[in-house]
């Protein structure tokens, strides 16, 4: 049996291992306007990211939903179809503006990667629905296939170019 001293030691070990997993959440998080937009409503989408001093995030935006601004510089954003990318250089805040189509319901999905950390994840689903109305995927009711990892990593590094371009002009 442990004395005392050695009990407050390990459960500081303990404390000091398990606390900041605990603590550490997803480094960016999404919140939408509104979840049921209404036929050719623009909402927004509030990206919060914390703890990323360079990297990138992309958002993949359901299909019929149209990006149209962001606050975010234009030499650090690159739209793609349904994707939007966005590069990260010690930003807390990213907002977006997004066009609901005519009807579709769908989610709006994520990535993010920080490149200094050597590390990625993703950014939980945000489900929008013109009007609140749901509808059947394209593909006759069942999920479409998901995006493959080498086009978002394509448009995070292309956003990386952007970024490296702008401050090669800057001497």
């Amino acid at each position: 049996m442990m004395g005392f001293p050695a009990n407050r030691l390990f459960c500081l070990v303990l404390l000091f291992l398990f606390v900041p997993a605990a603590v550490c959440g997803a480094p960016v998080t999404r919140a939408l306007s509104t979840a049921e937009p209404g036929n050719g409503e623009i909402f927004t989408a509030s990206l919060s990211i914390d703890g990323i001093a360079l990297g990138g995030v992309v958002e993949t935006l359901p299909a019929g939903y149209v990006f149209v601004a962001t606050d975010h510089p234009d030499d650090r954003v690159l739209v793609r179809g349904q994707q939007v990318a966005f590069l990260v250089t010690n930003d807390t805040q990213i907002t977006y503006s997004v066009m609901a189509p005519a009807s579709g319901s769908g989610d709006i999905t994520g990535t993010w990667e920080d490149f200094l950390g050597e590390s990625d994840g993703q950014i939980a689903a945000s489900h929008v629905a013109v009007d609140g109305i749901e509808t059947a995927a394209e593909s006759g009711g069942e999920n479409p296939a998901a995006p493959e990892a080498a086009p978002q990593f394509a448009v995070v590094a292309a956003a990386a170019a952007l970024l490296i371009a702008g401050w090669g002009g800057r001497r």
